[in-house]
This record gives C-alpha cells, structure tokens and sequence, in this order.
C-alpha cells in the first residue's frame, strides 16, 4: 500500500466514522508506525448553570443532603393525581360516608447520598394552576398552603433495616381525605374539573440534622409513571368498607425543584478559581443542580487532522471527594457538547457530539473525540471549546470532583495517536 493511499483511506474514515472508531479500523500491518501524543494543554472551569429541564421526567426528587465540597442540597417535587373514569361518586348517600384515611403511596426507585438517615417530609396542597409548558423547571415553583402540613410529621426512616424500600405508604392528613371524601360530585367529573378543584401535592422535606453524620440526608427518587404511585382513599358507606385509588401516572403534570441551600467548600473554590485560572486543581460537575464542566484545547489548531487515527479527552475523577463509602457516586455517563464565546453550551443544546460512560476501576471518562476534532477542522463546529453536561441531568443530582490542569499527578489530557505513514 502506497503512503498516497494509506492517507487517503484514513481521512476517509476520520471524516465518516463516528467519535469511538480509531486505530482499529486501519489494517493489522500499520499498527505499528502509531505513537502517542499527549502533550495538549487542556483549561478547565466549572460552569453554573441557571435551569435543566425537569417537567414530566420518569423520575420526580424530593429530599436533602449536606456535601461537606457541594453544599446543602433540596429538591421537591410537584405532582397532581388524577380521577379514575368519569362522574366519580363514592356512593348515594354522604350522609353514610365515614373517613377511615387517606394515603400516599410512592414507588421508590433510587437515593443519592445516605437512605439510612430520618428525613422529615413536609406534604402541602398546591393552589396554583400546573403550567404545561417549558417554564415549569428546576428553578420553577408553585404556589402552595404551607400553613398546613398533610405530612403529619412522617419521617422518611430506614435507621433499622439493611436498605431503602421501594414503596413507602405516607398516611396524610384527615382533612384532606374530607375534603375529597365530601367533595361536590361537580368536582369529580372528569380530570379537567378534578384538577381545578384539587391541583396536587408539593412534597418536600425539612433540612436533615447534623448532628446525625458527616454527610447526613439524602435525595430520593420516585416513579411517577408506575402503577406503585398512587393515593388511596379509605372510607366506609354505612357498614361498607370501601376504598378510592387515584392514580399518579404519565399522564399527571408534575415536576421537581432543586436548589443548594449553601455551597460547599471545593464547589466555592471551583466557582472562586473561575475568575482567577484556567488551571485549577479542580473542576465540580453535578446533574440536576446545575453544575457543568468547560474544557478548552488552547493548541487544538497545532493538530495535523489528516495523520489523526484516534483521540481521546481523558479525565481524572479523584475518588478522594467521592465521599465516604463512596457516596457521592460520579454520574454515570457525561455528554460533550459543543461550548460558545461565553463558555456555555451552544445554541443548539441537543447536539451531544460525544458520550462516555464513566470507568469506576478507572476512576476516568475516556471521551471519543476523533470525530469532533474532523468537524471542527472542516468548520462545522465552532472552536470556542467544550462543555461537559451529565447524563440523566434532571432526574438525578449526582456529582464528580474532576482533576483539573493544575492537579500535580491527575491532570486532564488529549490523548492523541497519530499514524506516522512510511516514508513521511
């Protein structure tokens, strides 16, 4: 094979290939003239940002924790439940109806932080209206009766048992059982009619002691679509044990608020050093609570993208920060974005030109650039540098301590290999 040919097949398949294919597609005899160059200065900031979607997600948080680097985190959620059918009655005649109670029942499907510390919940009834649209975010609120807590002091407690359980039933307040219990059969109509009279439930949580741990309190998550999410109303007509579910499903308007209630001291270093250095010892990256990660290849143009068989951003997670047990886990994938002038994501958001999953033996996100360095050299892509987003950015808050430039031993690289070709 010619130097001339060799050359051409290999622009071929860096400009069509996605970002993972490298070395392994040119023939087994030419491995040998690659070597490695990673030498490439990397600037690294941590980015606030100010919203990420949370409207009708698969999973609705609600809790908080204390990060001894990250802060004290909240998030709460706002759900509506929906009447079964049409023309719901509960029976002839209310003069016969006795309330026994009325329950929350919630499909637990995840935690992050420490499940094993009581949480005390607070449930209030929400009085403004759902808005279906993109402003119901993770910054969003509705307004809500907080001078009467249907929670009844329940606390979210698994002190006493090996792990969390995935359903938990809430005993809430009688009032409201009467209220539904007692309601004007107008009001029960269908949906529409439901929710005006009955907009839904804002669950949250009181701030966690710290007196209990180091990093007390976690944040939960809970299936809004699954047939385990539900209220039910038990009430009796006459002598009749009945009961009344009302369902939590897809179809119900709901999403979740995350705020820090205090920045934590890596988190206030990272935000610190932005205005500062672009080599920091470290970056903070964290889904659902609005931390993302700028990465910048100042000498980028210096590379010779018709001789690139692969490259990769290495990145460095010191599981120093991981916490103890390793309980705050890094986010389990990140997407590569492109980045603007301002350091933020470009406009078009949805673009994600590269996803790694993260390597725990590793402690590493090894993201496939090959073919994100070939658009942006054919000017396709803007080369104002990177953001790196989390994945499942808004129905989780988990969060990762990155090595940055200036780390002594873990410093984040461009790990290029080039194919030296025969006779060049």
């Amino acid at each position: 094979m010619s130097a001339t040919t060799a050359a051409s097949m290999l622009i071929l398949a860096a400009c069509t290939s996605p970002n993972d294919a490298g070395k392994d597609v040119l023939p087994d005899g030419d491995q040998i003239h690659g070597y490695y160059v990673d030498t490439f200065g990397i600037e690294m900031r941590t980015v606030l940002v100010d919203t990420t979607e949370s409207y009708k997600l698969s999973s609705c948080l609600f809790g908080n924790y204390v990060d001894e680097q990250f802060g004290h985190l909240y998030a709460e959620t706002y759900i509506q439940t929906r009447v079964p059918g049409s023309n719901l009655t509960f029976g002839n005649d209310p003069a016969n109806f006795h309330l026994d109670s009325i329950v929350l029942t919630l499909d637990l499907v995840d935690f992050y932080g420490r499940y094993n510390d009581p949480i005390p919940l607070e449930i209030f009834e929400i009085t403004e209206a759902f808005r279906n649209d993109s402003s119901l975010n993770s910054r969003a609120k509705l307004a809500a009766d907080t001078t009467y807590d249907l929670a009844n002091g329940y606390k979210l407690d698994f002190s006493q048992y090996p792990g969390f359980f995935d359903q938990v039933n809430i005993r809430l307040d009688d009032s409201l059982g009467r209220k539904i219990l007692f309601a004007d059969p107008a009001d029960l109509v269908d949906n529409s009619v439901y929710t005006n009279f009955f907009k839904g439930l804002l669950i949250r949580s009181k701030p966690v002691s710290q007196t209990t741990s180091r990093e007390p309190g976690g944040i939960f998550a809970f299936d809004p679509r699954s047939e385990k999410s539900f209220v039910t109303l038990h009430f009796k007509d006459g002598t009749e044990v009945k009961k009344q579910v009302f369902a939590i499903n897809a179809s119900s308007e709901r999403f979740h608020r995350i705020y820090r209630g205090s920045t934590g001291a890596l988190l206030t270093q990272a935000i610190a050093d932005n205005g500062t250095t672009t080599a920091p010892a470290y970056g903070c990256m964290q889904a659902g609570a609005l931390v993302n990660l700028y990465i910048n290849i100042p000498s980028i143009s210096s590379l010779d993208p018709s001789i690139i068989n692969r490259a990769t951003l290495v990145l460095h997670v010191d599981p120093a920060f991981d916490g103890s047990i390793d309980r705050f886990d890094p986010p389990s994938d990140v997407f590569l974005q492109i980045a603007n002038a301002a350091k933020n994501r470009a406009a078009n958001p949805g673009v994600i030109n590269s996803q790694v999953s993260y390597n725990k033996s590793t402690h590493e996100y090894r993201i496939p650039m090959t073919n994100t360095l070939q658009q942006i050299f054919a000017d396709k892509l803007g080369k104002d540098g990177f953001i790196l987003v989390p994945g499942e950015n808004g129905i989780s808050v988990n969060r990762t301590v990155i090595a940055g430039p200036g780390h002594p031993t873990l410093k984040p690289r461009l790990e290029v290999i080039y194919t030296k070709l025969p006779g060049l």
